[in-house]
């Protein structure tokens, strides 16, 4: 169409190549669309698994955390079960079981500090009450609060490390620890001031009020205990009072503040072991408590991690087949574009017709595919014809002048790069216008065509035969030098002196051969071999010359 004149072109034509380049400016091209379609449903699948995994993240970090502060929170019940021995034993001034039990304090708060809980504000507290208590500036009643309201913070500190971070992870179980530390607390408190009112037998009415204060506290805490313990705790602890410090404790605890007088019988050693012993029980239940905690934390965490996984891979899958519904869709419409795009752009450019289309996709874009594969086979077929007649002789069918001229090109530039032989053999039939004349044009056309078979029949696949005009054939030996393309001329100039012609009977043919040179051009080497055939010629025909 690229060769018809303008002026020739319909009305039509011209308005849809006008229209063209307007198509592309308007919005979104189909390509774009269908990009932009994909991306958008492989973004979406990325931002449904990152939300979920976000909210996994969340979960298992505060699970994680919470598990962490569990073993931080045991480490502060064990400080703080030691100061609570502490806070007795200065409240009843004993310096040696003070001496001892202040060593076994500070080791309980070195394992907090290794757990990465900050307690430097704690210890200075300590110190400078352990200072007061040595110094005996202050009452016993004071020290004594002192080391309460230090408990009261450990206390504190042990409530915020088990609800942070908030999660729905073990809160009953949680609450009902908290519940139990302080009973325990209290029940210490129980034991110092009651281990104080022995020790000095003060009949001041402000320390029966604090231990009936205290008992009713203890209780109030051990009734919430019971609301939130699980069974095990709550069978833990009700096993505890039946064991005799415990039962003791809790008896000498009610003849107090029912009678408001003090056993006589009771001395501060047997107090002291008894209400530690007790204390040692709520201890055990603790541990017990915050063993139950880091396990449901644990199974939790377990538990969070297998649906994670279970919902990450269902929704992969379902999200995968969607995304590979998706692309599929989009990358073969995008392939086949691609194809009709780059097969057209092939034709106009390079008018290469070699290249097909994979055509064995079962949908409509195997049948375009298949389609335009039929559409490059019939210009492929076209091209191919319009070759051999470009390059063959039409009367004897074999190559022309234009096709040796390009042949004899190629085949010279690659002897210049390697240096190998080539030969070159021209042929001309003797006395041809005299066939012409007597027998007519007809005859001497099937005396070429004949002649063209004859020498075509003797060549090698390497060779190459073109009618170079007239009654004139040219030979190339790609490989050979001259004395070897004398051979073959000999051999081809016998079968034809042998050979029964139609309509004439025997005729010959003239042979001129040359070999290529270093320094040979085309030109020279054609004019050499025409040299070559004139001398044939002029010798008497029918022989074979080398120049």
């Amino acid at each position: 169409m690229s060769n018809v004149p303008p002026h020739v072109i319909p009305y039509g034509m011209h308005q849809a190549k006008r229209a063209l380049p307007t198509i592309g400016k308007v919005g979104m091209t189909l390509r774009q669309k269908i990009l932009l379609l994909g991306t958008m449903a492989l973004a979406g699948m990325c931002l449904v698994l990152g939300l979920h995994f976000g909210s996994y993240a969340t979960q298992s970090r505060a699970i994680e955390m919470m598990a962490r502060n569990a073993q931080a929170v045991g480490a502060l019940s064990n400080a703080v079960h030691e100061l609570q021995k502490e806070r007795g034993q200065a409240a009843i001034r004993d310096s040696a079981a003070l001496a001892e039990q202040v060593v076994l304090t500070d080791a309980a708060f070195s394992r907090v500090a290794g757990t990465g809980v900050d307690i430097t504000g704690f210890i200075g507290s300590l110190f400078r009450l352990r200072a007061m208590a040595a110094t005996g500036e202050e009452g016993g009643i004071t020290v004594r609060d002192g080391y309460n309201g230090l408990l009261r913070n450990l206390v504190d500190e042990m409530d915020r490390l088990t609800h942070e971070p908030e999660t729905a992870t073990a809160k009953a179980e949680i609450s009902a620890h908290i519940h139990l530390v302080a009973a325990k607390e209290y029940l210490a408190q129980v034991r110092a001031t009651l281990a104080y009112w022995i020790e000095y037998r003060s009949d001041d009415p402000a320390v029966l009020n604090n231990l009936m204060r205290l008992r009713s506290l203890y209780d109030e805490e051990v009734r919430r205990f019971g609301l939130k313990a699980s069974p095990e705790l709550t069978e833990a602890f009700a096993a505890g009072r039946m064991v005799h410090e415990v039962a003791q404790t809790l008896a000498v605890l009610e003849r107090v503040t029912t009678t408001n007088r003090l056993p006589q019988t009771l001395d501060l050693g047997a107090w002291w072991s008894m209400a530690t012993g007790a204390i040692d029980h709520l201890k055990g239940v603790e541990d017990q408590s915050l063993g139950l905690i880091e396990r449901k934390a644990k199974a939790e965490l377990a538990a969070l991690q297998s649906g994670m996984h279970f919902e990450v891979v269902a929704l992969s899958a379902v999200g995968l087949a969607v995304l590979f519904l998706a692309l599929s869709a989009t990358t073969s419409l995008l392939r086949a574009l691609n194809r009709t795009m780059t097969g057209m752009e092939q034709i106009a450019e390079s008018r290469d017709f070699h290249s097909r289309i994979p055509d064995d996709s079962p949908d409509e874009i195997g049948r375009i595919s298949h389609s335009f594969n039929r559409l490059l086979d019939i210009a492929e077929h076209l091209l191919k014809e319009k070759d051999h007649l470009a390059a063959t002789d039409p009367l004897t069918g074999v190559n022309n002048r234009l096709r040796f001229t390009q042949i004899l090109h190629d085949e010279a530039n690659r002897k210049r790069r390697t240096g190998t032989r080539m030969a070159l053999m021209m042929l001309d039939i003797d006395n041809f216008k005299r066939i012409n004349d007597t027998y007519g044009h007809n005859v001497g056309d099937e005396v070429l065509k004949t002649f063209a078979l004859l020498i075509g029949k003797g060549i090698r696949s390497t060779d190459f035969v073109a009618r170079w005009g007239g009654e004139e054939f040219v030979m190339l030996l790609r490989d050979d030098d001259c004395d070897t393309a004398m051979i073959v001329a000999e051999k081809l100039r016998r079968q034809v002196a042998e050979t029964e012609f139609p309509g004439i009977g025997k005729m010959t043919c003239s042979v001129g051969v040359t070999a290529w040179a270093s320094n040979d051009t085309e030109a020279g080497f054609v004019a050499r071999a025409d040299a070559a055939l004139y001398r044939s010629k002029n010798t008497g025909r029918n022989r074979v010359s080398c120049d």
